[in-house]
Formats: C-alpha cells, sequence, structure tokens
C-alpha cells in the first residue's frame, strides 16, 4: 500500500475540511501525516499499526450510528475507500512520502488541469507575462494555459494549455526555448513547471499547498528558486529536477525570489515587511529589515514585492517611496542583536533610497542593463538609472490596476499586463506606448 498515493487523496479530500490546517474539531487535525498520527480529544490511537478495528480512525469512518461516523453530515467513504484504509492499516500504517511534516495535498503530485476555454467572453487579469528573447513575442498567463502574442501586431501565435487555473510569474529562458511557469489554485494548489514553447510539452518540477507566487532562473539556468503563499522558499536542479533545499522562515506569503549573479545567494521578498538571504545550500544567511524601519529619514512598515541582484548588490522595493539597494554582507554586519538595537538605532546604515516618486505600492521589479523598472499598483511606470539614480523616464497611467511588467533593453521594448486583461507595449526610445490589446483568445 502506498500512503502518499491511496491514503493521503481520501483523508485530504473527506477529513481535511474539518481536521486542517485551519480547523481541528474534535482537537484533531489531519493536514498532515504525523498530525493524522496524534489522538484527538478522545485520547484514542487514531491509528495502530496493524490493528484497524483498533484504530479509533478506522472505527469513526466505519461506525453504524450517524452522529458518530464520519465525515459527519456528509457521504459515508464508499466500500473502496474503507477497504484501502483498512488494508493500509493491517499492513502497519507505513509513510512513504518524503516527510512526515508535509502537507497532505503536497504528496498528492501534479493535477490534470482542465483545457483552457476555446475563447474567452472576458478577458482575465494579466498576473504575469514575459518577452520571448528579442521582444517580437510575449508570453502572457491565461486561464489554464499561456498564450504568446506578436508584440507588433497584437495577433495571437501560440497556446499553450494544460497548466494550473492561476498563472502567476512566467520567465522565458536565454535560448527561447523553455519557459518557467509558476501557478496554481488559491488556498489549494501550487506548481511549478517547465514548458517547451514550441511544442507546449510540460515538465512538473514540483508543487506546493498553497498558490505559487514567483519562480526564477539562476544566471547560468543550471538552478530554479520558487515560493509563493504557502510562505516557503525552494531551490531545484534545472537538469534534473531534483529539489535542493526548501525553506520556511517568513511569516507571509513569499512574492519574489531572486539568484545573486554570482550565485552565491538567493533572496526572497515578503510581505512580512523583509527580504530574507540564503546560502548556496539554503542556509539562511541574513535578513535585511529595511523595509520595517522605526526610525531615521526614511522610516516606514511596508510588505515587499520584489527583489532582484545587480551583481553582488540587492534591490528591493514594495510599500514606501523607495527601491532600496543594499549588499548582503553589510546587511548581515548591521543586523545585530537585541543587546546593541539602540546604538543601531542612530546609525544610518549602508542602503541607499532610490525616490521613486510613486504613491501606491511597486508590485514589479525589473533591473536589465542597469536601468531599474518599477511598476506601481495604478499602472504608474518608472525607468530609473541605477548608478546615477536618477530618473530616466515615467510611462504614465494605465488607468487599472497593473501587476505585471517585463524589459527587453536591447530591443528597446516594454511590457506591462493589468487587471483588465489589458497588454501594453511601450518603446524604450521614446517612451510612446506602441500597441495596446485584450489578451482575450476568441
Amino acid at each position: 500500500m502506498s500512503f502518499s498515493k491511496e491514503i493521503a487523496p481520501i483523508i485530504q479530500r473527506r477529513c481535511a475540511g474539518c481536521h486542517g490546517e485551519r480547523t481541528n474539531l474534535g482537537d484533531w487535525r489531519a493536514h498532515t501525516f504525523a498530525a493524522l498520527m496524534k489522538p484527538g480529544a478522545s485520547g484514542a490511537a487514531m491509528v495502530v499499526p496493524g490493528k484497524p478495528e483498533a484504530s479509533e480512525l478506522y472505527k469513526r469512518i466505519t461506525h453504524k450510528d450517524p452522529e458518530l461516523r464520519m465525515p459527519k453530515s456528509d457521504d459515508a467513504l464508499d466500500a473502496r475507500q474503507l477497504t484501502l484504509v483498512k488494508r493500509w492499516i493491517a499492513e502497519g500504517a507505513k509513510f512513504d512520502g518524503s516527510s512526515k511534516t508535509a502537507l497532505l495535498k503536497t504528496l498528492l503530485g501534479p493535477r490534470v488541469h482542465p483545457a483552457a476555454p476555446a475563447s474567452y467572453r472576458a478577458t482575465v487579469p494579466v498576473l504575469a507575462l514575459a518577452f520571448v528573447p528579442g521582444a517580437k513575442q510575449v508570453a502572457v498567463g491565461g486561464y489554464n494555459e499561456v498564450t504568446l502574442w506578436d508584440t507588433q501586431t497584437g495577433k495571437l501565435v501560440r497556446r499553450l494549455g494544460g497548466l494550473p487555473q492561476r498563472i502567476q510569474s512566467l520567465q522565458v529562458s536565454k535560448d527561447g526555448k523553455t519557459l518557467l511557469v509558476g501557478g496554481g489554485i488559491p488556498g489549494e494548489y501550487g506548481e511549478v513547471a517547465l514548458v517547451e514553447l514550441a511544442t507546449g510539452k510540460r515538465r512538473v518540477l514540483d508543487t506546493f499547498g498553497d498558490l505559487v507566487l514567483t519562480a526564477r532562473f539562476n544566471t547560468d539556468e543550471t538552478k530554479i528558486a520558487a515560493g509563493g503563499a504557502e510562505a516557503s522558499v525552494r531551490c531545484y536542479d534545472l537538469k534534473n529536477g531534483e529539489r535542493l533545499w526548501s525553506m520556511s522562515v517568513h511569516a507571509d506569503w513569499v512574492t519574489s525570489v531572486a539568484f545573486s549573479g554570482d550565485g552565491k545567494y538567493v533572496a526572497s521578498a515578503s510581505r512580512d515587511h523583509t527580504v530574507k538571504v540564503y546560502e548556496a545550500d539554503g542556509t539562511l544567511y541574513t535578513t535585511y529589515g529595511g523595509h520595517n524601519r522605526q526610525y531615521g529619514q526614511y522610516k516606514g512598515q511596508a510588505p515587499v514585492y520584489g527583489v532582484c541582484f545587480s551583481g553582488g548588490t540587492a534591490l528591493s522595493v514594495g510599500g514606501g517611496k523607495w527601491v532600496q539597494e543594499w549588499e548582503p554582507e553589510k546587511a548581515k554586519a548591521e543586523s545585530g542583536d537585541a543587546g546593541d538595537m539602540e546604538d543601531r538605532f542612530f546609525k544610518q546604515g549602508h542602503a541607499r533610497f532610490l525616490a521613486h516618486g510613486c504613491e501606491k505600492e511597486i508590485y514589479q521589479l525589473c533591473l536589465k542593463d542597469g536601468q531599474v523598472f518599477t511598476l506601481a499598483s495604478d499602472g504608474i511606470i518608472k525607468q530609473l538609472e541605477l548608478t546615477s539614480q536618477k530618473e530616466i523616464r515615467s510611462f504614465g497611467q494605465s488607468g487599472d490596476f497593473a501587476f505585471s511588467l517585463d524589459a527587453d533593453v536591447a530591443a528597446q521594448r516594454l511590457v506591462v499586463g493589468s487587471f483588465e486583461g489589458k497588454v501594453r507595449v511601450y518603446d524604450l526610445a521614446t517612451g510612446q506606448q506602441t500597441l495596446a490589446f485584450a489578451a482575450q483568445p476568441r
């Protein structure tokens, strides 16, 4: 018997609603194998390996009294499900997953996603997009698919289906052959996948217990980092798909991940007002708290939505009026502890603050060839020069909430996606909008 393949799906779908991460009726949870095996309020052993009839779990799912039988106020498990549970316990109630504390829904493996609609009756919010190298095409997140569009004409080029319901993160490999996709279903499922642009063939790297919000290649495209609403960060070997490490040190959503240019660090931004920096093996190196300052000229507390690296220097942004530029080594030296907190309050620190002039939160941060592009929630786009800290250009307001942005400096193109489902293309040389279209297959 396989717990992961045969028992976990039953427990997740029939028990976790009342005995899950957020609910523990009867003082019992069944969201992980470790929780499943612990006694509930009665103190009786939920599972006695080798003895189904002595196991409270089996007693409850087979009870004749409707008031005591589980699931309560729902259909009973069918004969096949009851047989599987009984056999699993009889064979020793063995666990065959990677971690006994992992969410059961992450043990279920990749899902077979529904087909995308043949045509869209309405547009869907563009939460992720990415240029194909050369900027002649742009990949746009759709509904259970990614669509490819011509950036000169706005015509649909190709549809890549079989993907999660919501697409939150896209990045195209340097050779233009592979698309890195992050997405899922809010509160239920997350997925990181690689898709061949030419064929649409999908290779799932990993699944999460909640929506994947961000996924990125490292510089030489040998590794991938990903994170999301589960508040964890994971790193993978691209060649064999092996998960190299996983860390859960944030207190809220992981909104952005990035590798340093030299591969020494991985950084993750979060709604918990911090940026975490990890060493290549996943060890937590330091926490940057510049977005949670309570003193000095640049004080303010705000979520962080974007992080990236310029060489060994990190940039991060979210709420507040500035793009913050800082170095992990100096951030570690300045972090200190409670004993020297008062002294640190009176020191400015090493970080530089690039004023972007936007009133709303910055949802996207993009660094290309020494130029910083920021996208505010109200659609205002800023292009800043990193070295001089001067604004090059403001691209105005799109008129709607905007969530996604990408730039190709060599091709002199900028692209932005909005909540209303519109994609807008700009010329970096002139700052003018050259194309706007609804990413709505018809």
